[in-house]
């Protein structure tokens, strides 16, 4: 049975996840892909487990890998915490993050106070905006980070997390029991709202578009006023709102990939962020 660690493959495997395969992980560790390898099969030899699961689409973690990769990066945070401590390292400068809106009350608000607190140094620059747009942003060097519901057929980026999205409607109010459901959605550019208009056409439920928002706040509002539905992710949706569904004639809605993209060469504020922030995202989230 192991009795310790090796610190240096936990992280090759949390990278190997992190990227999606062997290639990519050793170009980003500056190590040989068969190096890497034995690593990891070291560490399954000495758990007794398999820990990643090799197919066309590329490397995913196992059950037992996945276990093992959130206990890894808590580790590996509290490795670079005493490094940095003891040699001094303080993250400075400003930080660029780019993430839609309905992702910063639920993910980003409990951990930008922390983060401010622990790293006094260093400017916070958070700006909201469609993942579409966010993406190409980081591209351009807009941003240092970015937090993305991921596009279903070209995913980028580390996948944090999976949002459920749900039907809900103001209380005292029933919008959908009119012949058309009047609908709440974000702007042209959303991700979700394409996937929420044909689950609707799928399931022959007429509907009419009666209000668009770029931001939450906007949406919400119009739902609060008790004229029309939304799809929002769960995270998102105020407990003080009706949640709806198929006994309202509605159909079942999917769930978005919530991703990471890091720009290249991050700094040391980056790099910090970025773990915070899967630490932040893996945690269980409390219902509404």
């Amino acid at each position: 049975m192991a009795t310790h660690f090796d610190l240096a493959a936990l992280d090759m495997l949390v990278t190997v996840a992190e990227t999606g395969g062997f290639t990519a992980a050793s170009v980003r560790l500056g190590r040989t892909q068969s190096a890497v390898s034995v690593r990891i099969q070291d560490l399954e030899a000495q758990l007794g487990q398999k820990l990643l699961e090799r197919s066309r689409r590329g490397v995913t973690p196992t059950d037992a890998g996945e276990r093992l990769i959130g206990h890894a990066r808590r580790l590996l945070a509290v490795e670079r915490e005493a490094l940095a401590d003891l040699g001094g390292e303080a993250a400075t400068g400003r930080l660029r993050v780019g993430v839609p809106d309905d992702y910063v009350d639920a993910y980003l608000r409990p951990l930008i106070a922390r983060f401010a607190a622990e790293h006094p140094r260093v400017e916070l620059e958070l700006r909201c905006d469609l993942s579409k747009r966010i993406e190409p942003a980081l591209a351009a060097g807009e941003f240092d980070i970015a937090v993305i519901t991921q596009d279903p057929v070209r995913p980028k980026g580390e996948t944090l997390r999976r949002e459920q999205l749900v039907w809900v409607a103001a209380r005292g109010h029933r919008p959908e029991l009119q012949e058309v459901l009047p609908l709440a959605l974000f702007s042209e550019g959303c991700r979700a709202r394409p996937r929420v208009l044909a689950a609707l056409a799928g399931a022959g439920r007429a509907h009419r578009l009666v209000f668009s928002s770029s931001h939450t706040a906007g949406v919400i509002s119009a739902v609060e006023a008790g004229f029309c539905v939304t799809a929002i992710t769960e995270s998102a949706a105020p407990a003080s709102l009706r949640r709806l569904g198929a006994a309202e004639g509605l159909p079942p809605l999917f769930e978005l990939a919530v991703g990471l993209i890091v720009a290249p060469n991050p700094s040391l504020a980056a790099r910090r962020f970025a773990q915070a922030l899967r630490e932040e995202m893996a945690a269980p989230r409390l219902a509404a």
